[in-house]
């Protein structure tokens, strides 16, 4: 191993959705010496654009992991994409920005999670954002932020098919909410988008940027971190790898910000995990602490779609129509260049429902599973008129866990989903597939309307429906909780985040979630690392 010439104050390993904050956060005190550390290159501009993603392989932007066979799901694999780039899994989502419920948070806090409540929470969010102008609605400015670094902005000029789903649905009896990030997150209403003018905006852009001009903190990329270096309770340290060449770095403070698998993966290549675990694999134990890589949870999804009678913004070979979107983007930001969800819900399976109890994104482009070997092309397109519900519960029961294959830290780790191991699970989206099916019945959109492509006409009976939730169900893209904060004894971080059993280790990415929020984490994970970052600057 080489050692660096000079020691650092601060450390962050990951420069993703909550990496970048913390990073950027920290170097604000000018005392304090941060290197941030990132296994992936720098963001690139072609990443910005959503619908380019559809077109472009950016399989170097990611890692490329696929789970273990999981037996919930007749034996299915899936392609867990997580951002290996600047700006982690939020250069590469699909931008959906979802604060989650004042409940969810309260029910945090409730489990012993002190500073985690809503009241605690909210003004870091409303801190972060900054709406654009444009709302159809202007935001109730008590909750929502307009000066914050992170530009927000809500879709506008949609797509015959979304406004007609919008009345639908309120045909339906679902209501409409003017701002789901607002009062009242329950109903249908218009997405919303860290984008400036369609152009997708990342925690790197709106926070890491801007502090790469301050001389204390340094960016350092295509490097992989293979361990942390524990000593005395302590970590003193991380050895990592560029260009072939393995490096140590010292450091006072150490920030892990890997995402739920890199962050629990490194952790257990670093001794910390399950002691008897690591051991059968050649690894010496700093910290036997088992809940390190367990409650991996995910929004379990699935994807009903129809086929339609006029246009929607499925890729044809109407050279005239694909022109007329790039003018579209070009001229407002707008149209799928920028997305293809243009509305969003949140809804109740059941009027004896408490909360809405699952979520879903109105595609004005219908897809199904194709090809999952394919980055970013794992979902056909379908090359004609078509609209795709896309829809996930929004607080699972299952449960899952990542585990090391070996002490390689070049080797993938082992994920088991467990997806729909809880049978709750699947009588949810049973459930919600009656109510978007409810929803297509009533006009303007039952008039627009051909045909079911999936589940299809023939999928009406308890059974069918349950064989088609198993068959399809994938991800969300929303890992998290395997390296939960708490107060128990299973917990591994503390509720200010700090690894228990060691003076100076904290974590701050979607590992650290007790519970899923409803929604999208992507705006969570910034969160965290905000309040992370404030907590430790000085």
């Amino acid at each position: 191993m080489n050692q660096d010439e000079s020691a650092w104050d601060d450390i962050v390993i990951g420069a993703g959705s909550a990496g970048c904050v913390v990073a950027a956060r920290l170097s604000e005190n000018s005392g304090r010496r941060v290197l941030l550390l990132e296994a992936g290159p720098k963001d690139v501009w072609l990443m910005k654009p959503f619908g380019l993603s559809y077109y472009l392989d950016f399989s170097r932007f990611e890692w490329g992991f696929w789970s273990q066979p999981d037996a919930t799901r007749n034996l299915r694999t899936d392609h867990w994409r997580r951002g290996r780039v600047v700006g982690g899994s939020g250069s590469i989502n699909g931008m959906n920005y979802v604060r989650g419920t004042r409940a969810d948070f309260d029910r945090w806090a409730a489990m012993g999670n002190t500073g985690w409540s809503a009241d605690d929470v909210m003004p870091l969010f409303r801190d972060m954002e900054r709406c654009e102008p444009g709302y159809h609605t202007p935001p109730d400015l008590s909750i929502r932020g307009d000066c914050g670094p992170l530009p927000i902005r809500e879709v506008r000029h949609c797509h015959p098919l979304t406004e007609a789903f919008l009345k639908a649905a309120q045909a339906a009896g679902i209501p409409r909410t003017q701002d789901f990030n607002g009062a009242q997150q329950e109903g249908v209403g218009y997405g919303q988008f860290n984008q400036r003018r369609g152009m997708r905006v990342s925690s790197a852009d709106a926070w890491l940027n801007p502090a790469l001009r301050r001389k204390n903190l340094q960016l350092t990329t295509d490097a992989l971190v293979h361990k942390l270096l524990v000593k005395d309770g302590r970590v003193t340290g991380v050895a990592y790898e560029v260009g072939g060449v393995v490096r140590v770095a010292q450091a006072g403070r150490v920030i892990v910000c890997g995402g739920a698998i890199n962050t629990p993966q490194l952790l257990m290549l670093s001794g910390i995990g399950d002691g008897r675990e690591l051991q059968s694999l050649g690894i010496d134990v700093a910290l036997h602490s088992p809940g390190v890589g367990r409650n991996l949870m995910e929004h379990p999804l699935i994807r009903p779609t129809w086929r339609v009678k006029g246009p929607s913004y499925s890729p044809t070979s109407n050279l005239l129509r694909m022109a007329g979107f790039g003018a579209k983007f070009l001229l407002t930001g707008q149209g799928p260049l920028a997305t293809i969800t243009e509305a969003m819900g949140f809804l109740r399976t059941s009027p004896t429902e408490p909360v809405p109890d699952v979520h879903m994104l109105f595609s004005v482009a219908g897809a199904v599973n194709d090809d999952e070997r394919q980055f970013y092309k794992s979902l056909k397109v379908l090359p004609y008129p078509s609209f795709s519900m896309v829809l996930d519960k929004s607080y699972p029961l299952s449960r899952g866990t990542i585990r090391l294959a070996s002490k390689d830290p070049k080797a993938a780790p082992l994920i088991a989903p467990n997806l729909l191991a809880d049978d709750a699970d699947v009588q949810t989206l049973v459930k919600a597939i009656r109510v978007l099916r409810r929803i297509v019945s009533q006009s303007p959109l039952a008039d627009m309307v051909m045909d079911e492509v999936e589940p299809g006409p023939h999928a009406t009976s308890e059974a069918a429906l349950v064989e088609y939730v198993k068959a399809r169900t994938g991800l969300a893209y929303h890992a998290s909780g395997t390296c939960r904060m708490g107060v128990d004894e299973k917990a591994v971080v503390t509720p200010d985040l700090k690894v228990k059993g060691l003076e100076n280790l904290w974590i701050a990415d979607a590992s650290v979630m007790p519970e899923l929020i409803s929604g999208n984490i992507n705006a969570a994970c910034m969160m965290i690392g905000e309040k992370l970052g404030r907590q430790l600057r000085g």
